[in-house]
Parts: structure tokens; C-alpha cells; sequence
């Protein structure tokens, strides 16, 4: 791994491919092609998430700081978009407008590309090929933090050809959200008819953790999975999602009435929580004592007089 620079010479962000024409490449970000199926999308930044963990990523407090960084500037802004069917299918129409706007004017500013990689895919482009050269690089991108932002800038080059080249984008927007299917292109403001930012989601401060945890819950590793909801405890006391977590942790840790509490603190910060609900009447039949047998009433095998 190498030596990592000094914070105030990272800059955390691409200044190559797409994001020379002021567009965040989000796709980039998590080294991933345009193409990307939605679940595909939330499994990298799993693997992201774990890559740069403080405790795994760095040794040093210098180190883990900057790891802490690139998740929060980068890794994480850039799911957050894409995890949305919504705002994915928003940033995938900016892309065709801008590869439309681009091609009506493409022979007053050519492309420049700094890398081998994407002239190559350039010169001979093919969907087949942009995946490959990205598959090539992605792996590569966060071995070090001398790499994260070449490569990054590097996969943004062959996002950048793949956008102007192909003449039929073929990227996944998704289809769960009725809002990006019957909406595809960005909100415009009628009065002047320029294109309204959409709203960026709230981020919890302890995003990262709660995403860890459910890591750990997939693959029964109940006390990694707890150690990760008390830190983000700590930094979001209020987060419904925490405490549902901390239910099916305790739940699974056969601490039953535990898990009842914490359920009903994620109902009391919020009433819809999904894990909760799931939950809470399997651990209140759990904890209910045993009902006593009804009481015999004279003669044999319960046949008296009443």
C-alpha cells in the first residue's frame, strides 16, 4: 500500500473523462461501467465499504483518517445517487443530454483523452471492449491511495468515450421506481426552462456503519454486526434503522427482551421502520410466558361434576 499524501494535497474528487465537462462521475467512483445492473451497484459499495474501513484500510491515524475521506467525499455521495432509481435515472438522462449536445458540436471541441486505455477504445469503440477495459481497471483502483484517484480518473476517460460513441446509451436505470420510468429526463423549471438540481437525500453520519452491519448480519457475524450499530449509535442517536438492526442482532443473539426494546425504539423514532415491523411480533410471542394448562375439574381424566 502506498505512502498516503498529505490531506491538503487530495483533492477527492476526478478532474478527467465526464467530470471535465462538470458532471460528477458517480459510475467512476465506485469502478463500475454505465451498464451496471442496480444490484451490482450496492454490492461494489458493500465491497467499498469494507475496503476502506478505517481498521482495514489504515495503520496509521494519518491513514485512517484519509481512508474515512475518500468513503465520505466520494464513495458514499456517489451511492447515494445511484442507489436511487429515482436520481440514477435523473443522472443518466443529464449523461444523454450532454453526449447529444456534445455530437452537435463535435467538431469544434475534440475529445481529449490523457490515457492509453481510453484512445484505444476510442479509436475502435465497442460496448464489449468498454467493459473489458473496464473490468481491467477497476480491480486496480483501490490497492492504494496513490491509485484511487488515477484510476478513477482513468475509468472516467472510458465512461466519457462510451458516452459520446455509442449511438444507442444502453444503460440500467432500473425499474423499480414508477417516477424514473414515467420521468426520465431531470425536472425543468417553466419559467425559464433550465434544468432544476435534483434534491439530494439526507445522509446519516453513520451510513457507513449501518451498511457494514448489514454486511455482517448477511453472514451471521453477530458481534461484528452489533460493535459496528453501537458506533453508529453514537453518531446517529436518532436513526430508526439503528436500533432496528440492533434487534435482529440481539434477536439472533437469543436476547429477546433486548431485542423487543430496541424494536420498539426504532417504532418510536419511526412508526413505518420495515425491519422493525417484521420483527416486533415475533420477539412480544417469544417473550410471553407459557399459557398454564386449564384446571381439571373432579373425576377421572377431567370428568366431574361442574
Amino acid at each position: 500500500m502506498g505512502k498516503p499524501a498529505e490531506n491538503f494535497a487530495i483533492t477527492f474528487k476526478i478532474t478527467e473523462g465526464i467530470a471535465k465537462y462538470g458532471i460528477s462521475d458517480y459510475y467512476a467512483v465506485l469502478g463500475l461501467p454505465l451498464t451496471t445492473e442496480p444490484a451490482q451497484i450496492r454490492k461494489k459499495f458493500l465491497k467499498l465499504a469494507k475496503i476502506l474501513h478505517p481498521d482495514v484500510f489504515g495503520k496509521t491515524a494519518a491513514e485512517k483518517e484519509i481512508a474515512t475521506k475518500y468513503f465520505s467525499k466520494m464513495v458514499s455521495p456517489a451511492y447515494q445517487v445511484l442507489n436511487s432509481d429515482r436520481d440514477r435515472g435523473e443522472y443518466l438522462a443529464t449523461l444523454r443530454i450532454f453526449a447529444q449536445g456534445w455530437k452537435q458540436k463535435q467538431d469544434l471541441e475534440p475529445v481529449v483523452l490523457q490515457t492509453d486505455i481510453a484512445q484505444r477504445l476510442y479509436r475502435i469503440p465497442h460496448e464489449i471492449t468498454y467493459k473489458k477495459y473496464v473490468e481491467e481497471v477497476a480491480p486496480k483502483q483501490y490497492e492504494s491511495f496513490d491509485t484511487i484517484l488515477e484510476y478513477s480518473n482513468t475509468l472516467s476517460e472510458l465512461n466519457l468515450v462510451y458516452v459520446l460513441t455509442q449511438n444507442n446509451l444502453a444503460f440500467s436505470a432500473g425499474s423499480s421506481s414508477p417516477a424514473a420510468a414515467s420521468n426520465p429526463l431531470p425536472a425543468t423549471n417553466a419559467s425559464n426552462n433550465t434544468t432544476a438540481p435534483a434534491p439530494q437525500p439526507m445522509q446519516s453520519p453513520a451510513l457507513r456503519n449501518l451498511n457494514m452491519a448489514e454486511l455482517f448480519i448477511g453472514k451471521k457475524q453477530w458481534s461484528d454486526a452489533l460493535k459496528e450499530l453501537l458506533a453508529a449509535e453514537k453518531l446517529d442517536p436518532n436513526n430508526a434503522k439503528v436500533f432496528a438492526l440492533k434487534g435482529v442482532v440481539q434477536m439472533n443473539q437469543n436476547a429477546t427482551a433486548i431485542a423487543k426494546s430496541s424494536f420498539q425504539k426504532a417504532l418510536k423514532l419511526d412508526p413505518k421502520e420495515p425491519t422493525a415491523l417484521k420483527y416486533i411480533n415475533q420477539v412480544n410471542a417469544a417473550s410471553k410466558p407459557p399459557e398454564k394448562p386449564p384446571e381439571k375439574k373432579g373425576g377421572l381424566f377431567g370428568w366431574g361434576k361442574k
